[in-house]
């Protein structure tokens, strides 16, 4: 999912889509894998959810920044429901940062790396 991170951070147009459609088809792939499942593991929170923390909570931070539409119920539902899930269980909750202040200091990132291009 690092295609994600790029496509935020990429001033160059052609580099900022070929990051997109790479984000979006690891998205699609994630998508099928958890289609019908309430975790990747199953019922339970797994090593591949945990990894997958990224997901759920970087992207819409990033999107948002960027004003992106990665990742959202509508393309990706079985996905973004686990997201809310997986963001909402209290084990990954005690573990996240909090948003506001990263969501700032990437916005700032975002803006001065935006007004140097």
């Amino acid at each position: 999912m690092g295609a994600a991170w790029k496509s935020v951070f990429s001033v160059d147009e052609k580099e900022r889509e070929k990051n997109v459609q790479e984000a979006l088809e690891g998205l699609k792939f994630l998508e099928d894998e958890i289609k019908g499942k309430k975790f990747f593991g199953g019922e339970e929170i797994g090593l591949v959810d945990i990894g997958g923390v990224f997901i759920a909570f970087w992207i819409p931070i990033i999107q948002e920044i960027a004003g992106l539409q990665l990742f959202n119920s509508e393309k990706f539902p079985n996905l973004y429901k686990w997201s809310q899930e997986l963001t909402k269980h209290s084990v990954v909750k005690e573990a996240l940062p909090p948003r506001e202040p990263l969501f700032a200091f990437f916005k700032g990132r975002y803006e001065n790396l935006i007004a140097s291009a």
